[in-house]
């Protein structure tokens, strides 16, 4: 389901660039010296509070969070998809939203009262729903394309960047509000929002392959756009004036660096080991981010090595932007996507969401039971 994200998030697609060889070389003094807080335990703790999912064949994936004790998860049975809600500490599951064909994607907006829902329908077409919490849709956008990306607009609720893919990987892109589409001419369709009328993108040039590009920054009112860094490999922002770029000086550096920005002021900066891949990919962590403390949960692995070859775990880590300080919080054996929750209080972790890790205590329950 979360396919399309895992390409845009956890890897960044470059016009053609291959590395050297990565010699494995171990993390710098300053990631040695933090205290290790926990690591997780080799079986789950028992006694949590939070009460798993029943064991059921028809759970196809955990999509995401409902609210700060509730998970959205898909059941497929037969032509049907059925959303639940499942709260996790009552136990208490109520159907949210049902569809003909297969659900394939949901999106949550920055304050949850919004889910932007990509079917797939009977006919093999695809459409994206916007429903609110009560599962009543309130916009439906049918034959813009054969697949959908959504960006929603943290410092307006209701607006969102729709990305429709076209045949042959061609793609048109469309400021939404509740009520207009407004079509928007870019380069990429990979943005993030930087303000409520500002997006940033990477705009690569295809003649000239390059694992950098140029980060631009374009007004979506009436298309203004301005040079904002030279080099970059990747950008992400985050809803409360923060955004962080990806940077390296050549292809032969062991670590990237991370540079936080405060509305668009340099403000932070960490060293991240690379992973080479050895392709025209550049290996991002999976990441997520708790708006309302100013932390940054990624996944680090140990050294700088071969992407293929490496087997030596991930570090769970909380970087905490305001203070520059960071915790080690587990240790993972794969890398895998992260969600926190919308109060900050626990992530979602793995390929299906299977795990949640409460970030209290330490613990990790199993939602999905074998």
């Amino acid at each position: 389901m979360r396919q399309v994200l895992f390409i845009l998030i956890a890897v960044f697609v470059l016009a053609g660039c291959t590395q050297a060889p990565l010699e494995n070389q171990h993390m710098p003094k300053r990631f040695e010296d933090q205290p290790i807080k926990r690591d997780v335990p080799s079986s789950f703790f028992t006694g949590s509070q939070l009460v798993p999912l029943e064991n059921n064949l028809s759970i196809t994936e955990i999509v995401g969070w409902f609210d700060d004790g509730s998970i959205l998860y898909l059941e497929e049975q037969g032509e049907s998809s059925t959303l639940y809600q499942y709260n996790l500490h009552t136990s208490e599951s109520s159907p949210f939203l049902q569809l003909d064909g297969w659900i394939i994607d949901v999106q949550a907006n920055a304050d949850y009262s919004l889910f932007a829902v990509q079917q797939v329908t009977l006919n093999h077409e695809t459409n994206l729903i916007i429903v609110d919490r009560d599962g009543d849709s309130r916009q439906i956008f049918q034959d813009y394309g054969e697949e959908y990306v959504v960006y929603w607009n943290p410092y307006k609720e209701d607006t969102f960047i729709m990305v429709a893919f076209l045949p042959d990987w061609e793609f048109e892109t469309y400021v939404v509000t509740d009520t207009k589409v407004k079509e928007l001419s870019l380069d990429n369709s990979y943005v993030q929002w930087i303000s409520e009328k500002h997006v940033g993108y990477l705009k690569w040039e295809e003649l000239e392959p390059s694992f950098q590009a140029p980060l631009y920054e374009v007004n979506v009112e009436n298309s203004e756009e301005r040079k904002w860094k030279e080099s970059v490999i990747a950008y992400m922002s985050f809803p409360d004036t923060l955004s962080l770029t990806v940077t390296v000086d050549s292809v032969y550096e062991l670590y990237s660096t991370y540079t936080f920005y405060d509305e668009q002021k340099p403000f932070r900066e960490i060293e991240m080991p690379i992973l080479n891949t050895y392709s025209e990919q550049w290996w991002i962590p999976f990441y997520t981010y708790d708006v309302h403390d100013r932390v940054f949960y990624y996944l680090r692995p140990k050294h700088s090595s071969d992407f293929f070859s490496y087997d030596e775990g991930f570090d769970l880590i909380a970087y905490y932007v305001d203070t520059d300080a960071e915790e080690k919080l587990a240790t993972f054996d794969k890398h895998v996507p992260l969600r926190v929750s919308p109060s900050g209080g626990y992530l979602l972790i793995g390929d299906r969401f299977e795990s949640v890790f409460d970030l209290s205590d330490g613990a990790i329950v199993s939602l999905l039971e074998e």
